[in-house]
């Protein structure tokens, strides 16, 4: 029996010791925890499970680490800023408080910081006084702020930085702000963004962690000057990418149990393609292999005997995995719920391109197979949007441009291998070799690829009819709004009623979070929680441990999808 426990996947629930043990460094990496542990704003970028949070832990624990003349590190979370959002709709001082939080969430960090140094008295009274202030402010209890006294400006909170540099006996502050604008809708992602710009001083270097494609910056904030965007999502085509995928198994499986899953190599080298670069898609669909029903295991615990490894699990992993990145896409219709008919026409292009792009390889051999298309410049804004959403969840990677002279400019994106794989896109044959994948995606060939206008892709329609923004009606006639702007309704004047992003997430039924359907239909009856807000707030997990075959992993396991469906 082995600890489930292993297959945690996100960085930030990964105790201290075991997650010096678990992770692993590939080429890239030294380079960015160099940019992160140094002077310069800076912004990484990357879809969801690709390591981000791995990065800024990582680049955390080294400076706490490194002697006196290194920088003082900070380390915040923003998955919890979306609570604010609803303060957006109902105060006409809403930026005002969500700066506040800001503010003290970053003050929060510096105390655990200092704790961490052993630098300051009474750091835990400190701690749990503005953990107060932080959860007041989620709640909306801005009732319990009349006090001014109880308010925190940008220059206290930089002396409040400026007397642990002194103690630390550092000359430089790094605040890595992980989950940050990702997280926030639209209004606050824009004042996120200038919060950022002013904090960066010569003795303050803040660094953000974002997704890509739906990340709105402030009109004052621009990318390349105001801070450097790195790219952290490891490619496929990467050097030493399979090394690096094998690393991060071994450090999580141990020795013994990696080299009898190696054994089976063409097994493994599929999965470490199919997980398309992220790490924690290739935890979850190595982890299928441990057990035949999840609901089996209730206490944290894997029987080895259970190991099957062997292609026909893999298949079904991979689909799975897959069917996990179209719902993230999915999702945003519930996430940027203006956007659903981008988001729908996005759909039937994604479509699209998939079988452009298995038409293309009908006629190449098995070493010659295609993974890419390029898109002809321009690229109207709306689809451009589009394809941020892809990146986003990982569906299509960017992989540059290419100039074919007179015939144009071309952007190249790549498939997610999961879709190639699930869709049949290499080979065009009903019998399925994870031999003559592996020799495919070992084989990419980087100057084949079909080429297409965005007009093709569409249905020769035009944009700006397909992108109109979803606008919600009026509550009490229902006629459709006229532009995002309007406050009051057309036909009977009522005033509108904002739409708040945060409640409309937290109202979705459990069945959306990656739990399979038979889990949550027993959660549902045997429990009080019917939806994700339920969840959160059941903050012992004392409604979700009544559910039978629902232990300590399990209740810690579905509060984090919970907490992750609303970042």
């Amino acid at each position: 029996m082995i600890d489930f426990e292993i297959f945690t996947q996100q960085a930030e629930y990964i105790p201290g010791e075991s997650f010096s043990k678990w992770t692993v460094t590939h080429n890239d990496e030294l380079q960015i925890i160099k940019k992160l542990t140094q002077g310069g704003a800076k912004i990484i970028v990357g879809p969801r499970g690709c390591g981000k949070t791995t990065l800024m832990k990582k680049a955390y624990n080294s400076l706490i680490n490194a002697n006196s003349n290194s920088s003082l590190p900070v380390y915040v979370n923003f998955k919890s800023s979306l609570k604010l959002e609803p303060l957006y709709r109902s105060n006409t001082n809403a930026a005002f408080w969500f700066n506040q939080w800001l503010l003290f969430k970053v003050y929060l960090g510096l105390l655990e910081s200092a704790k961490a140094f052993k630098i300051e008295q009474d750091i835990d009274n400190k701690i749990s006084t503005i953990e107060e202030i932080v959860n007041n402010l989620e709640m909306a209890r801005i009732d319990l702020f009349e006090n001014s006294d109880k308010h925190l400006s940008l220059s206290k909170l930089e002396h409040h930085i400026s007397q642990i540099l002194t103690d630390t006996k550092r000359t430089r502050c790094v605040l890595l702000l992980d989950d940050a604008g990702h997280a926030f809708s639209d209004e606050q992602q824009h004042d996120f963004f200038e919060f950022f710009r002013e904090i960066k001083t010569k003795s303050i270097s803040p660094k953000a962690a974002v997704y890509p494609g739906v990340t709105s910056y402030s009109s004052a904030f621009h990318i390349g000057h105001d801070a450097e965007e790195i790219d952290v999502w490891l490619k496929p085509s990467s050097n030493g990418y399979l090394d690096f995928m094998y690393e991060i198994l071994e450090s999580r499986l141990g020795k013994e149990i990696f080299n009898k899953i190696k054994s089976e190599k063409t097994v493994l080298d599929f999965l470490c393609f199919s997980a398309y670069g992220i790490p924690r898609a290739l935890l979850n669909m190595v982890s299928s292999f441990f057990k035949e029903e999840e609901e089996n295991i209730t206490d944290g615990k894997i029987n080895l005997s259970k190991i099957k490894f062997d292609s026909n699990i893999a298949l079904k992993a991979v689909r799975e995995n897959y069917e996990n990145n179209l719902k993230i896409y999915e999702s945003l219709k519930i996430k940027l719920p203006l956007y659903k008919n981008f988001i729908d026409t996005g759909s039937t292009a994604f479509e699209e391109i998939q079988k452009i792009i298995k038409d293309f390889n009908k006629k190449n051999k098995v070493e010659s197979q295609s993974s890419s298309i390029a898109i002809q410049r321009p690229i109207s804004p709306e689809f451009s949007k589009v394809l941020g959403f892809f990146q986003y969840s990982g569906l299509l990677a960017p992989r540059g441009t290419t100039n074919r002279g007179n015939k144009g400019v071309y952007e190249i994106y790549e498939l997610h291998y999961g879709a190639i794989v699930d869709r049949n896109i290499f080979f065009s044959s009903r019998g399925l070799s994870l031999e003559n994948y592996c020799l495919a995606f070992n084989n990419r060939p980087n100057h084949l690829y079909p080429r297409h206008k965005e007009t093709g892709l569409i249905g020769n329609n035009d944009p700006s009819k397909l992108f109109t923004l979803a606008l919600p009606p009026c509550e009490v006639c229902r006629t459709k709004r006229l532009s995002n702007e309007a406050r009051f309704c057309v036909n009977c004047g009522i005033k509108l009623k904002d739409f708040s992003v945060f409640e409309n997430i937290v109202s979705q039924d459990i069945e959306k979070l990656p739990i399979t359907l038979n889990r949550a239909k027993s959660i549902k009856s045997s429990s009080k929680i019917k939806t994700i807000k339920d969840i959160l707030m059941d903050y012992d997990n004392k409604e979700l441990r009544s559910v039978p075959m629902v232990g300590p992993h399990w209740a810690k396991t579905i509060k984090s999808y919970a907490e992750e469906f609303i970042a």
